[in-house]
């Protein structure tokens, strides 16, 4: 995945972007309106299959990853059709959708792509202030189609009317990352006003709380070491000078409607069990614990799928632009149990007890849309007042649905960093890399 930047303006005027400077978390408020960037984008039916038919579907396996600042690399990413996968910085909530791009692959086939390597500050129709990333901030993958037939990204060129997104319950594919630029690993750095990040009492650094530790080290990780990998039988394999290997976690949580006031989560491996806690977008202003919207019944070392979530207050959720009401982002997050009590203290000890699985210096994240019931909604379908019931999207074309996952099983832990399965009951490309 290489970007392929030009001079030319995406707006008519040069662009403000640079690499938000967001301490671990962080990043402005959330914001955008989706318009001509996910209408006509999607492929189901309407009957609540699996999106086979139409511009297909997509997935996106995005990790925390240190980068030398002018390129990241995507673990994976799965395509019906070709296309492109972009990288937005977190303008994207504040409703920059196309200025918000900040690199984007080359062309894909169809298939499935690991390791994609995409040079960033090179994309077409785009001007960029800086050439590189500063310091450590959030990164959000999205997956895009090849609607022009031309194997050019044109998203930005054509503000948003060309190869727009893969789209999943009506709103764009995505996946979330943080990105430790220059090797500044743990590094807090600044929000978008220039004043320091911080947790809300304002003693530590947004990474020192989601690392669970008073400096900022990764919990659970001897001196920062790399998460090793496993043996074929699943068993962690320890780390070279004997110490114990360091805990692991994934996590796969897909777009979709909130219901009875709870969402699930697809898929969380803990490799020492604990709990998947919920944020808002608030944890990207630096909020880590008032971000806290719901959190998992403990969970067993092991992988589980299906694991469903209660919200506190599916109405209260921060709002953001991007997507708009009442479509919210949530991020889910595993969480140790590092006190042993099976029960989730890190919101209560303001971050002292049970700290976030971490990964590069920084919590295990992922990233998805809800859709809640709010004013203006059709609380029979979940669907903003004025749009086609029974496909839901703005201009009534048809849109995947997600597709159901299996019931909530346990299985022993794997290798680190292990890709997450498809989504149920899809049917994977083959490997066109």
């Amino acid at each position: 995945m290489t970007d392929e930047p030009t001079d030319r303006p995406a707006t008519g005027e040069t662009s403000r972007r640079t690499f938000l400077k967001s301490g671990a978390l962080a990043t402005g408020a959330l914001a955008v309106g989706t318009g001509a960037v996910v209408s006509g984008q999607s492929g189901d039916d309407g009957d609540g299959g699996t999106q086979e038919t139409g511009d297909g579907f997509a997935s996106v396996q995005f990790a925390n990853q240190t980068s030398d600042g002018t390129s990241v690399t995507v673990d994976q990413a799965t395509l019906s059709q070709p296309g492109y996968v972009s990288f937005h910085d977190v303008t994207l909530f504040e409703g920059e959708v196309t200025e918000s791009v900040v690199g984007v692959s080359e062309r894909l086939d169809a298939g499935v792509h690991y390791g994609v390597d995409t040079t960033l500050f090179d994309v077409p129709g785009a001007d960029y202030e800086t050439e590189s990333l500063e310091g450590t901030g959030a990164l959000v993958a999205m997956p895009h189609r090849e609607t022009g037939d031309d194997d050019t990204y044109d998203f930005v060129d054509s503000a948003g009317e060309e190869d727009g997104p893969f789209v999943e319950a009506d709103l764009p594919v995505v996946d979330l990352a943080f990105v430790v630029a220059d090797g500044e690993e743990g590094t807090a750095t600044e929000t978008p006003d220039g004043t320091p990040t911080g947790t809300p009492d304002g003693d530590e650094s947004p990474e020192q709380v989601l690392s669970g530790t008073p400096d900022g080290t990764p919990t659970g990780t001897p001196g920062g070491t790399d998460t090793p990998t496993d043996t074929p039988d699943g068993t962690p394999t320890g780390t070279p000078d004997g110490e114990e290997p360091a805990p692991f976690a994934t996590v796969d949580f897909e777009n979709q409607a909130v219901t009875d006031d709870a969402v699930t989560v697809g898929e969380a491996l803990l490799s020492e069990g604990g709990f998947v806690a919920l944020h808002d977008a608030r944890l990207l202003t630096g909020e880590a614990l008032a971000s806290v919207v719901g959190v998992s019944e403990y969970l067993d070392p092991g992988r589980h799928r299906a694991v469903e979530v209660a919200l506190d207050d599916p109405e209260g959720l921060a709002g953001v632009t991007f997507p708009p009401a009442p479509a919210r982002p949530l991020i889910p997050m595993p969480h140790l149990d590092t006190d042993d009590d099976e029960s989730y203290d890190f919101v209560d000890t303001e971050g002292e007890d049970d700290g976030p699985y971490t990964a590069e210096g920084q919590a295990v994240v992922d990233l998805g849309f809800v859709t809640t019931e709010a004013e203006g909604t059709d609380t029979e379908t979940g669907t903003p007042e004025g749009t086609d019931t029974e496909t839901g999207t703005p201009d009534g074309t048809d849109t995947p649905t997600e597709t159901g996952t299996p019931d909530d099983t346990t299985d022993t832990p794997t290798e680190a960093g292990t890709d997450t399965p498809t989504e149920a009951g899809t049917e994977t490309p083959t490997d066109a890399s």
